[in-house]
């Protein structure tokens, strides 16, 4: 089992920044730079030990901000050309860039610029955003020359930098609210030829979808007009969250719409009555009753009794088929009923239904007992 990444940003990774800053300010006291992080950082997680490292840097480095991220961005390592290594080096950057949004605020072109450099060591995903909040309108003429970089860590610090949902990082309400100024920026990039830019394209507005999905719906119905193999990709990726949601927009975009004639016969659980720690198999067979091939996806819904007796529906996927005219094919799906660190499992009736392209249809029921029984 992997390490948590906190444990990248420790003393060794302290000692390293420190000689790096040395280099550029012979003056730099390393020794009292890795005494305070060292005081009391084994409590802290990833992110609060890099802002902890930030502070740190603050009491260490001139009051001065413009002198003092200067001399941060004269100690950077060599900028990246891989899209895909992170090691413990890469991660010095990281504090550097909380401390840019810390304490450059009243500094936007210093900031920015640093943060150019910063994310090609390390992206400065997080810290941009305190600047988008306070100059957005200043951040997105920016935004719009970095579409155009030749680097694609800064291609990708627009799409990412901007997200609505942006993991471990607070929500940009107001672009939540009106994602309007993003998706212009997305569309320059949505054919960008590094993956690594164009997945962020497509997680950005997997985000974006979670509060306006009819907005990605409209813009990715026009990215299909004249799309290719990868920017199918960002359009499948895109919708994700939307296609485990079931929601029969996201599906169409897919290729996944008409169910007419489409049945389903021979729906059986068994057994019928089981008990916690065992399992279930479900089975049943769809029928194209039409005169040509369809594209199937199947899904299919637990209602899980919780804590407080009601049920709630999880969804799983089963396949994605293509059903020729006239064809039948049998499904089979086990359903693991054991206790899980994700999932407690209560005594009571489970309905199971079944979801077509998005369409829900009652499948069956089973009574699940306690372990106990």
């Amino acid at each position: 089992m992997a390490k948590p990444l906190k444990h990248l940003v420790g003393p060794k990774l302290v000692a390293h920044l420190g000689l790096y800053i040395s280099q550029v300010m012979p003056e730099f006291d390393t020794d009292s730079l890795a005494k305070s992080f060292s005081s009391h950082y084994l409590g802290l997680e990833l992110m609060d030990r890099c802002l902890f490292i930030a502070d740190c840097l603050h009491k260490h480095l001139p009051e001065d901000y413009p002198t003092a991220v200067n001399i941060l961005v004269r100690s950077l390592e060599p900028a990246h050309c891989s899209t895909t290594d992170v090691s413990q080096v890469s991660f010095l950057s990281l504090p550097l860039s909380l401390y840019v949004s810390k304490y450059g605020l009243d500094h936007f072109e210093e900031s920015m610029d640093a943060q150019y450099e910063i994310t090609q060591r390390f992206s400065a995903e997080f810290s941009i955003r305190a600047f988008i909040e306070r100059y957005p309108t200043r951040c997105f003429e920016l935004f719009q020359l970095w579409v155009k970089d030749t680097n694609p860590h800064i291609r990708r610090l627009v799409s990412e930098g901007t997200r609505p949902r942006l993991p471990w990082a607070s929500r940009l309400r107001d672009l939540q609210a009106d994602p309007t100024p993003i998706m212009a920026l997305l569309e320059s990039l949505k054919d960008d030829p590094e993956l690594y830019v164009r997945r962020s394209v497509a997680n950005n507005l997997n985000d974006i979808g979670k509060d306006h999905p009819q907005l990605v719906y409209q813009l990715l119905a026009s990215w299909q007009k004249d799309s290719n193999k990868n920017r199918d990709w960002v359009i499948g990726h895109a919708v994700r969250s939307a296609v485990k949601r079931c929601e029969p927009e996201a599906l169409a975009l897919l290729g996944y719409a008409d169910t007419t004639n489409i049945e389903t016969s021979n729906s059986v659980i068994t057994p019928n009555h089981t008990h916690i720690g065992k399992s279930v198999k479900i089975n049943t067979t769809l029928h194209n009753q039409g005169s040509s091939s369809k594209a199937v996806m199947v899904d299919f819904a637990v209602h899980y009794i919780k804590t407080n007796g009601n049920p709630r529906a999880k969804v799983f996927k089963w396949c994605q088929i293509q059903l020729g005219a006239s064809e039948h094919k049998a499904l089979s799906k086990k359903v693991n009923l054991s206790n899980l660190s994700t999932r407690r499992h209560y005594a009571g009736s489970h309905r199971v239904d079944i979801i077509i392209n998005g369409n829900w249809s009652y499948l069956g029921t089973f009574e699940l007992g306690s372990a106990a029984e």
